[in-house]
C-alpha cells in the first residue's frame, strides 16, 4: 500500500483530541449491522480499515458519540451512577459534541495485500467508538478491526431494529444497560449469562467478516452508501487477532477456548472473574495480557495466572506473557482521557500520551511477533530500546501474590 508521509506531519489531525495513530497508513470507519444467521436482529459493528482518502477528496472525521444518546453511556463508564448519568447526559452531549475521532468516515478501502482481522470487544458500559484511538491505531498498521457494540445489556447504550407489526420495515429498539448487583461477588455471577451472549456475538460476528470477504454481500440494517464489496477478496482469513478491554478481555479469552480461527488474543486489563475455571485448557493461541497499575487485584490476578505463568518471563518472546503499564489507571486504555482533556468534567492522568504509546506498541510488537513470526518486535525488549516506553512498561504484575497464596 502506498504510505502518504505528508500526512503525518501535516498536522491534519491536530484539533481533534485523540492520538494519531502510529501507523503508516490513514484510517478510515464506517457502521455496519448485518443480519447474520442465528441472529435475527443482527450485530453492530464500527470497522476501522487502512485508506488513502484525506479530507481534502470529500470525506470527514466523524463525530466521537454515535448519536446523541451515546452520552448517557459515556457517563456510565465513568462509574456515574444510572439516574445521574441520565440526567447530566445532555450536558455530556453539549460538551462532547464537537469531539471528533481520527477515521475518515466512509473512505474507500486501499490495500495491496489482503488484511489481517481483529475482532474488538468493549469494557462493561462501553460501546463501539469508546475505545477508536487503539482501533485507528491497528487500521493505521494495516489490520481490518471491527469494534463490536456487545447486546448483552452491558454496553452502556445500545441499539437494534426490530421489524415493525411483522413487516418488512425495520424500527430502532433501545438495549438498555442492566445494573449490576452491589455484591462484588454477586456482580459475579450476573456477569457469566452475558459472557454466554458475548460469545455467541464474537463467533457470529467472525462468521460474518468471513462472509465480507467471500461475497461481500449481506443484508445490512443502517442505510449505507458504502461498497462492502470493497473488502471482497481483501481479507487475510488467517492471520485473525481477537482483543478486547476489562469484561472485553473476558469476552477475548472465552472467544479464544471456543475459535481456533482466532489465532492470538490481547486482553487489556482484563476482568477474569465471570471465566469459567479450567479455561486455561482450552486455550492454545499465544495470549498477551496488559494490565493497568490501579485496577487489578489478588483474585483475578490468581485466575490470570492460570493462563500466564507471571513468575517466568525470562523467555524473550514467550507466547503466554503478562505486562503492567506504571502509573496507569483502568480507563487509559480507553478514549475517556483523551476525550476528557477538552473538558472540566475529570481529571486526566498527566502520563496519558505515554501510557497510550506504550499500550500500541506493546500490541504491535505481539502481533507481529505471534502472528508474522517477525523477530525484530522483541516485546521483552519493548521498555529498555523504545525511550517512549521506558519506565511504563512493567514485566509481571504489580499485585501482591506470594504473600496471599
Amino acid at each position: 500500500m502506498a504510505v502518504n508521509p505528508g500526512w503525518r506531519q501535516s498536522g491534519m489531525l491536530q484539533g481533534i483530541g485523540l492520538p494519531v495513530p502510529s501507523g503508516p497508513h490513514q484510517v478510515g470507519c464506517v457502521d455496519v449491522m448485518p443480519l447474520c444467521k442465528g441472529d435475527d436482529s443482527g450485530l453492530l459493528f464500527r470497522l476501522y480499515y487502512p485508506t488513502e482518502a484525506t479530507p481534502d477528496s470529500g470525506y470527514h472525521y466523524p463525530p466521537w458519540l454515535p448519536d446523541n444518546s451515546y452520552s448517557t453511556g459515556f457517563l456510565l463508564y465513568k462509574r456515574f451512577p444510572y439516574f445521574a448519568a441520565g440526567v447530566l447526559g445532555p450536558l455530556t452531549n453539549m460538551l462532547l459534541g464537537g469531539q471528533k475521532m481520527p477515521a475518515l468516515h466512509g473512505a474507500p478501502v486501499t490495500t495491496s495485500t489482503p488484511l489481517p482481522v481483529i475482532m474488538f470487544s468493549h469494557g462493561v458500559a462501553g460501546m463501539r467508538t469508546l475505545y477508536s484511538a487503539v482501533c485507528c491505531d491497528l487500521a493505521s498498521h494495516g489490520y481490518l478491526v471491527a469494534a463490536i457494540e456487545h447486546r448483552d445489556h452491558s454496553a452502556g447504550y445500545c441499539y437494534t431494529k426490530h421489524r415493525k407489526n411483522g413487516s418488512e420495515e425495520f424500527v430502532d429498539h433501545w438495549i438498555p444497560y442492566d445494573k449490576p448487583p452491589s455484591s462484588f461477588e454477586e456482580e459475579h455471577t450476573f456477569r457469566v449469562p452475558q459472557l454466554t451472549i458475548r460469545r455467541k456475538e464474537i463467533l457470529l460476528g467472525l462468521d460474518f467478516i468471513h462472509q465480507l470477504d467471500g461475497s461481500g454481500e449481506f443484508e445490512n440494517l443502517l442505510q449505507s452508501d458504502f461498497d462492502f464489496k470493497q473488502f471482497k477478496g481483501k481479507l487475510d482469513l488467517v492471520h485473525t487477532a481477537m482483543m478486547g478491554h476489562s469484561f472485553g478481555g473476558a469476552t477475548t479469552v472465552t472467544a479464544l477456548a471456543d475459535d481456533k480461527r482466532f489465532r492470538v488474543g490481547i486482553g487489556l486489563d482484563t476482568y477474569m472473574m465471570p471465566v469459567e475455571d479450567g479455561i486455561e485448557d482450552k486455550v492454545e493461541q499465544p495470549l498477551l495480557f496488559i494490565n493497568t497499575w490501579n485496577w487489578q487485584w489478588y483474585k483475578n490476578i490468581i485466575k490470570m495466572k492460570q493462563l500466564v505463568d507471571v513468575d517466568s518471563q525470562t523467555d524473550k518472546y514467550p507466547t503466554r506473557q503478562l505486562i503492567t503499564l506504571r502509573g496507569s489507571y483502568h480507563e487509559d486504555q480507553s478514549d475517556v482521557g483523551f476525550v476528557y482533556m477538552s473538558t472540566p468534567l475529570s481529571s486526566v492522568n498527566p502520563d496519558l500520551a505515554n501510557i497510550h504509546t506504550a499500550n500500541m506498541k506493546l500490541c504491535v510488537a505481539f502481533l507481529n511477533r505471534h502472528l508474522w513470526n517477525d523477530s525484530t518486535y522483541p516485546v521483552k525488549d519493548l521498555d529498555e530500546s523504545d525511550t517512549d516506553s521506558s519506565g511504563i512498561v512493567y514485566h509481571g504484575t504489580n499485585v501482591e501474590i506470594e504473600s496471599k497464596s
